[in-house]
């Protein structure tokens, strides 16, 4: 009796928490397989007016604003760049033209992390750091820089030193001159002290669990294969449970017979092979969301764990954002292993800096220098001045938005705006552009082409829906609760079913 007691509760759990997951494993399995390989995918894209509410641009939200440069010859001028490429106006941000001539022209390549306006005495020239590499202006037109990393690699982040050019992807620096045409870069050395082992957040090691790249190549194949295996089970089940539902109403269905027996033992055999390996990714995918990131995000582990490690380069995936203070002579590099200081001519290494400032988890948005010894740090966790020189973090908080007081709020920070070493203006993730000072008449205007003519890329789309986010329009913050509810119900269907299995195959 005690046997089948515990035979039912198995089924049940099986079945009731099946069914519940079902449409959840089903989009996590196809969002996932197209997520893993973006070179497949990054030319398809779709309209934004299709997506909810939130995901529409207004007022340079949702990182159509990363990084701006005014020119120093023209105060008028003002270039921004972000999610929808790189805009110009020449006349104080009252309008804008998209500067496209030569630029990559899929909405997933032209997103532009970083901009820089190198000066020499008699010209300025625009650069920037897109997803697929590194660009510049001439004669109104743009030119990629044929360079075997930096033409196709993500470009992070650029600054100027005196007459160099200083270019950042997530693993290494380049430099050029700023008078050679075209600029020829070559790599800049970044000793690094080794004394103590680099560590890396925990949630980051799993999310290459998830995705499978922890094993590379093979492993993204092998979750692909897992994908794939997780979406027949849910059609698979969802047929085991559709055709005694239609036999118990006296239903006819042509399910039923011979291929309902074969759907169940392939149901039993993909199930059973696949089972603790689904589990791992569906665990691994739960904690690395909110709410139950929360409870890791402080973890960490050894660097040498994660995918892509090189022993001979410590910056290997690392690098996030980079500011040079010139009075110091010190280049502070914002990794994902923390913050790191040390001079550019390689004279000493660099040393990590043990002062915790407050950046996200997600890295560094904003991380630029504002004089000889302040820098300006934006994350999703806000925006802050660290004076270098005092060891004193001040936060910033932005005056009004459209008009309503709003300085307790938290700002997501994606962006912002420097002018002669003074932060103006700064951008949030949802609301947009925001004033940092009263009075403050400059608030550049979005271009209705961005509202009315802005795509979204097929796998940014995708990866809104794989973490559940797309649902914040309906039903507000209990989106956070998707991940967790979804990963937990699949999680148990698959250690249900294991058990169910099990204890059938002993009887036998």
């Amino acid at each position: 009796m005690r046997k089948t007691r515990i035979t039912r509760v198995l089924h049940w759990l099986h079945k009731y928490f099946g069914l519940l997951g079902l449409i959840f494993c089903a989009w996590m399995a196809l969002s996932g397989i197209l997520l893993n390989h973006p070179q497949l995918i990054k030319k398809y894209s779709l309209p934004s007016r299709i997506m909810p509410a939130n995901y529409h641009y207004r007022n340079w939200n949702r990182m159509s604003w990363r990084d701006s440069v005014f020119s120093a010859r023209h105060d008028n001028i003002l270039y921004v760049g972000g999610k929808e490429g790189v805009w110009r106006s020449l006349d104080q941000g009252k309008s804008f033209k998209p500067l496209t001539t030569g630029f990559p022209t899929t909405i997933y390549e032209r997103d532009t992390y970083s901009l820089l306006l190198a000066a020499d005495r008699e010209s300025e020239t625009l650069y920037a750091g897109t997803k697929s590499g590194l660009f510049y202006q001439q004669n109104e037109s743009w030119h990629r820089i044929d360079h075997p990393v930096l033409k196709n690699k993500a470009v992070i982040d650029l600054i100027q030193i005196d007459n160099r050019i200083l270019a950042f992807t997530d693993s290494a620096a380049y430099q050029a001159v700023i008078d050679n045409r075209p600029p020829s870069f070559s790599p800049l050395a970044l000793p690094r002290d080794l004394n103590q082992a680099p560590t890396v957040p925990l949630f980051r090691w799993l999310l290459k669990i998830h995705d499978g790249s922890i094993l590379g190549l093979p492993g993204r194949l092998f979750v692909d294969f897992l994908g794939l295996t997780l979406f027949l089970l849910c059609l698979s089940g969802a047929l085991i449970w559709y055709v005694p539902w239609r036999k118990r109403r006296r239903r006819p269905t042509i399910f039923a017979g011979k291929i309902f027996a074969l759907n169940f033992r392939w149901h039993l055999k993909l199930g059973i092979i696949s089972a603790l390996f689904i589990t791992i990714i569906a665990l691994s995918g739960t904690l690395v969301r909110p709410p139950l990131l929360i409870a890791i995000i402080r973890l960490t582990v050894p660097a040498n764990l994660m995918p892509g490690s090189d022993p001979d380069n410590p910056w290997a995936n690392q690098i996030q954002r980079a500011a040079y203070l010139k009075e110091k002579n010190q280049l502070i590099i914002a990794s994902k292993q923390g913050l790191f200081s040390g001079p550019v001519d390689n004279s000493a290494t660099f040393t990590k800096i043990p002062e915790a400032l407050p950046i996200h988890g997600m890295g560094a948005m904003v991380f630029e220098a504002l004089d000889n010894h302040n820098l300006l740090i934006g994350s999703f966790s806000g925006l802050y001045i660290w004076d270098t020189s005092q060891q004193t973090i001040m936060q910033l908080k932005s005056k009004t938005t459209l008009g309503n007081p709003d300085w307790g709020k938290p700002i997501m920070v994606t962006g912002a705006a420097v002018f002669n070493g003074q932060a103006l203006l700064v951008a949030d993730y949802s609301d947009g552009l925001k004033p940092l000072r009263r009075h403050l008449h400059l608030l550049p205007a979005m271009p209705d082409e961005i509202r009315s003519q802005s795509r979204i890329s097929l796998w940014n789309a995708l990866f809104e829906l794989h973490n559940g986010r797309i649902f914040e329009q309906f039903i507000g913050p209990l989106y956070w609760l998707i991940i967790p509810l979804g990963g937990i119900s699949l999680i148990v269907t698959l250690i249900s079913g294991t058990l169910k299995w099990n204890r059938r195959h002993r009887r036998k």
